[in-house]
């Protein structure tokens, strides 16, 4: 077998964090080689440009101060604070639905608010973070059901797995601040952007990852081998944890047992388009229906409801199909807000990230016991195998686009010191 290396460095993926790595080599002087499964570049970052910019995956640049402004600032591409209503100095205004009516509670916005900061912030011995709300919560069960639903929903988790601890633990290391913002243009012209200068393969699927101390082999779903001297592997965990790529030899165990403790989290996002706005001006709304939480997006011109189910349910909401998802989705609204929801509805589509063959999942979370977990998938192995991805991040950034980034310039460091 020749070993006789083709590439400097491979990057296997063409998301956030493996474009964020080649720019970042690139500004090195290292040129890298990006192979991307799919038909397109941006991985979990997917927009819809049909009726104007709507995002499928990732939507928003979470904080004022994410590395994502790194990016797109330079570049002159816009972004505008969410909910529109907060540039003209609108409070946030969340709506709370159970059973199809809007409930009149005028205390429960805060009692779910409190619930949650505790949740968030717990400080104690390793539990689930629905044990921890149990125990928060008392006889309080309008307020458990609705935060439980929004940690569900946030973390993308099932919440009886999830670590109370490790949220608290990401929470209090987050730096990126709490204020959302849109990319005007559409999400994906942030990896448009990342991929400016980047030689890119599309629908270049890698099924074997061999390698050693002084070169990698890289076999193609299309069955074309390459060897190089490095890689980057940005593989999404969902699809690490199915097996693919296989590695030769196997991963030490410690890397294996951080891909089989960590959780891929399942999304299911139900985008409704709309010839006219005709509801009342919300931030979000918080249901125990199949769709767990809507919020405005679009323009005014061509208003959005995005429904959003995180966790287990998301599971339900995807097993409808889209036909079924989409009348279920109108008929929920249609109760809570009034019968123009349907004569104003325009198309609908669903998206269910956890069947997505490229990524079996939205994003990760961390279960109990896993609190190590990503610190060892992101080390890297020999001087050879570097590993980036949400799924990396150990600064409290998971489950970000620019936590994602950040892996991505990581990574890239790690392997120019190794030059």
């Amino acid at each position: 077998m020749s070993h006789e290396v083709e590439h400097d460095v491979i990057i296997i993926g063409a998301g956030a964090a493996g474009l964020a790595a080649a720019q970042q080599l690139k500004a090195a002087g290292v040129t890298a080689l990006v192979l991307e499964a799919r038909n397109r570049w941006g991985g979990r970052i997917w927009t819809d440009h049909t009726y104007g910019p709507v995002e499928l995956g990732a939507e928003f640049i979470h904080g004022e101060q994410a590395s994502t402004w790194q990016v797109i600032r330079p570049a002159g591409l816009e972004a505008e604070p969410w909910p529109r209503g907060r540039q003209r100095g609108h409070a946030y205004r969340t709506l709370l639905a159970r059973q199809g009516r809007l409930l009149s509670d005028e205390s429960l916005p805060g009692r779910v608010d409190a619930l949650f900061e505790q949740v968030t912030t717990y400080n104690g011995p390793e539990c689930s973070a629905y044990d921890r709300l149990l125990a928060l919560a008392g006889s309080d069960e309008e307020a458990l059901r609705f935060v439980t639903n929004s940690l569900a929903c946030l973390e993308a988790a099932d919440v009886a797995r999830l670590s109370a601890s490790a949220v608290s633990h990401e929470r209090a290391l987050n730096t990126a601040g709490w204020e959302n913002s849109h990319i005007t243009a559409g999400y994906d012209a942030l990896p448009t952007l990342l991929a400016q200068g980047i030689e890119v393969r599309l629908d270049t699927a890698v099924t074997q990852i061999e390698w050693s101390d002084t070169y990698v082999r890289l076999e193609t779903q299309n069955g074309y081998p390459m060897t190089t001297r490095q890689v980057i592997i940005t593989v999404p965990l969902g699809v690490l944890q199915l097996g693919q790529p296989r590695f030769l030899p196997a991963l030490p165990e410690v890397k294996q047992q951080a891909i089989d403790r960590l959780a891929m989290g399942h999304v299911t996002k139900l985008a409704l388009h709309f010839n006219r706005s005709v509801w009342p001006e919300f931030t979000s709304l918080r249901t125990d229906g199949f769709v767990l939480t809507w919020w405005p997006a679009g323009t005014d011109a061509a208003p959005v409801l995005m429904g959003y189910t995180g966790g287990p349910a998301a599971l339900e909401l995807a097993a409808l199909g889209q036909e079924r998802a989409i009348e279920q989705g109108l008929q929920e609204l249609s109760q809570i807000l009034g019968d123009d929801v349907r004569s104003a509805f325009v198309a609908g589509r669903l998206v269910d990230w956890s069947t997505d063959p490229w990524s079996l999942g939205a994003y990760t979370y961390t279960p109990i016991g896993a609190g190590q977990a990503r610190a060892d998938l992101a080390a890297p192995l020999a001087p050879t195998l570097f590993f980036a991805g949400e799924a990396t991040s150990t600064n409290g950034h998971v489950a970000t686009v620019h936590g994602a980034v950040e892996t991505g310039w990581r990574a890239a460091a790690e392997l120019l010191a190794t030059r």
